[in-house]
């Protein structure tokens, strides 16, 4: 312990004694599960120890905490969120595997622009038209970055930081953020829409969601999210961006072919779910089956090995640690506190919305922002029906700040992308953190006006 503890930069001595001041602060406040979650941000954010260990302890510490029973601390184990992971990871495993990743670089350096900019652009384009396909954040990056590695490879940039930031960051932040604009683009809506059903019944639908989100919110913020990208890490790029190698043009194999198929496949299911109503869990549930089945699949199935399971104890420790907080009341302590400071009734509708929205973000940095969308949808639906207000753009307000996440601890498409160890930690918040900001700032208050503008509110 004391070797491991003598290897650490000083900056994640810092984060250790933060977690472990933040635990002890909140045992002495009388609220554990904020000090457990205090200790979850720092150790996630600093790694003291791998992200990995520090979520199985959360897990163990949670029902030694009596926060919760240790069934209900294991429960996001059997939920769909765990196994759609787990689904996308073997998907991914798949492309890895049968070198599909590379063919598919292949031809993106045959087809794609080599200056930085029109390259970033067009993965910009690439990663929110994925959302438009395949309704889990998580598994558009499991597909995506493989394909963007192989990119950064052919470039000859492996060991060149800033064209890996570039590149593999313009994927995640277009499939992310492009993503928030959309109903089924990412899990935070899903569960805003869920709870505003069981709160009031009242359907939201596909279409609402992306006539007074999606131009804001998904066009614009991919649009910032590009700006933002290019001028951390794309201006300081070569004018034009050469191949390592000049990649052979090869036919798929049929291996590569069977993969490409069943990809094409899952596309289709998970873009057609309206007509079919199969949820995105099973369709994946259902391809892994395919890869894997007996003699015709192509992927063994002893090759599962070669997962991250791992990781898997970071996605339940998150949702744990969101039913810990719900268990705890601190969606109502929080908001308590801090109603009187925003004075929302002497105030216009505009305002009152935008209000809602900063209300929910401070609780982005203590869970999973679909952890939050769950815990604060109602309480906020409550407090802005006593203002007179209408049920969807409350909806929406929670929707929007649910999407703005400063740090990769707070969206699990983030954390997945840092597992690669092709991207820094500093790079992604860096970067997270300018594009929320902008978007607080900027995209939020234009989004309120444009609804507004338009008769919503």
């Amino acid at each position: 312990m004391r070797e491991h503890w003598q290897t650490l930069s000083a900056a994640r001595r810092a984060g250790t004694l933060l977690g472990l001041a933040g635990l002890a602060g909140g045992w002495a406040a009388g609220m554990p599960a904020l000090g457990l979650a205090l200790l979850a941000i720092c150790w996630w954010t600093a790694e003291p120890v791998p992200v990995d260990y520090s979520s199985l302890l959360i897990l163990v510490l949670i029902p030694a905490f009596g926060l919760l029973t240790l069934p209900q601390t294991l429960a996001p184990f059997a939920g769909s969120a765990v196994w759609l992971i787990f689904a996308g990871m073997v998907l991914s495993l798949g492309i890895t595997a049968t070198g599909l990743e590379a063919h598919l670089a292949g031809l993106a350096l045959r087809r794609l622009g080599r200056s930085p900019g029109l390259l970033l652009l067009q993965l910009h384009l690439l990663g929110l038209a994925a959302a438009f396909l395949v309704p889990s954040g998580v598994v558009r990056v499991l597909l995506l970055l493989p394909i963007g590695i192989a990119l950064v490879d052919g470039l000859g940039g492996r060991d060149n930081p800033r064209l890996n930031a570039a590149v593999l960051l313009s994927l995640v932040c277009s499939t992310y953020y492009g993503g928030t604009g959309l109903l089924t683009g990412a899990m935070p809506n899903l569960v805003v829409a869920g709870q505003l059903e069981r709160v009031s019944g009242r359907t939201l639908f596909w279409g609402e969601w992306c006539q007074w989100m999606f131009p804001v919110m998904g066009l614009l913020r991919t649009a910032l999210s590009l700006g933002v990208i290019y001028l951390l890490f794309g201006r300081h790029l070569p004018r034009s961006l050469r191949s390592a190698t000049s990649p052979p043009h090869k036919p798929l194999d049929p291996t590569q072919r069977q993969v490409l198929g069943l990809l094409v496949l899952g596309v289709g299911l998970w873009a057609s779910d309206a007509l079919h109503h199969l949820a995105p869990v099973y369709v994946g549930l259902v391809l892994v089956a395919l890869y894997t089945a007996p003699g015709w699949g192509p992927l063994p199935f002893a090759s599962l090995r070669q997962l991250n399971f791992p990781f898997l104890f970071y996605i339940a420790a998150l949702f744990s640690l969101g039913a810990a907080l719900e268990a705890a009341g601190l969606d109502q302590i929080f908001i308590t506190w801090v109603r009187p400071w925003l004075e929302l009734e002497a105030h216009s509708p505009v305002y009152q919305h935008l209000a809602l929205t900063v209300l929910a973000v401070p609780l982005n940095f203590l869970m999973d922002n679909a952890a939050v969308a769950s815990l604060l949808t109602p309480p906020l639906l409550e407090l802005g029906r006593g203002l007179g207000l209408a049920e969807l753009p409350i909806a929406l307000s929670v929707g929007m700040a649910a999407g703005q996440v400063f740090f990769p601890y707070q969206c699990a498409p983030f954390m997945l992308a840092y597992s690669f160890r092709r991207l820094g930690m500093g790079q992604i918040a860096v970067c997270m953190i300018a594009i929320a900001g902008l978007t607080l700032l900027l995209l939020c208050p234009l989004n309120v006006w444009y609804w507004h503008w338009l008769g919503l509110i």
